[in-house]
């Protein structure tokens, strides 16, 4: 076992102190509208956003930050880092993305991890630590990708709810998707970076209000 990839370990770990239980994605909205209902529909949910969201910002944003911190790119990074703040379209996206981010930040500070000194985005941060350990692109980008997917599949578990088997079984199916995900992510141009689904920023901004709910996102 190498040192880069406990180090990702580490990072992609649900012990990791950045609060990540704390955010749905909008799930729980699509949970309490009855759009998702059972494993099939999480399912479905879970793997559009995969496909048309985050291979289409986080995962190739993590390949060009990691590259600009291997550079020493600081521009490039926060130039970067402003562009996945602007894709994430309602409050709470953006309230999340910078929550975790500070919180990743803060702990990369105790960890003495070098990091640019300007707020950073949960993307940003993950991608420069993951640089700054020699785990290449690739693996940062999967292990994100991962990361997101168990979290999601917790999120439809307890609301659903679901039982552990089942959402295991939704995970064996999302693990088997992460390479076509990073390789798509690989794949976007500067022009094709960006997502469309609308369905999911309705659920979001609807969830913004939402009158009762456990999740911040």
């Amino acid at each position: 076992m190498t040192t880069e990839a406990l180090r990702l370990w580490q990072l992609i770990s649900p012990a990791l102190p950045v609060g990540a239980f704390h955010f749905s994605q909008a799930l729980e909205q699509a949970v309490s509208r009855g759009i998702v209902h059972d494993r099939d529909t999480a399912l479905d949910w879970i793997c559009a956003l995969l496909m048309h969201s985050l291979a289409r910002v986080d995962l190739p944003l993590i390949e060009r930050i990691h590259d600009a911190s291997i550079r020493g790119d600081t521009a490039a990074i926060i130039g970067w880092n402003q562009f996945s703040r602007a894709c994430r379209e309602t409050r709470e996206l953006r309230d999340e993305e910078a929550q975790m981010g500070a919180a990743l930040v803060d702990l990369a500070r105790t960890l003495d991890e070098p990091l640019p000194d300007v707020p950073l985005g949960f993307t940003a941060a993950f991608a420069i630590i993951a640089a700054n350990n020699n785990i290449t692109a690739v693996d940062a980008a999967t292990g994100f990708a991962f990361a997101w997917c168990e979290n999601q599949v917790l999120v439809a578990v307890r609301l659903i709810p679901l039982g552990h088997k089942e959402g295991q079984l939704m995970l064996r199916t999302l693990g088997d998707m992460l390479a076509e995900a990073t390789a798509a992510g690989a794949a976007c141009t500067d022009e094709d970076l960006g997502a469309g689904l609308p369905g999911f920023l309705m659920a979001s901004a609807r969830h913004e209000t939402q009158y009762t709910r456990l999740y911040r996102s």
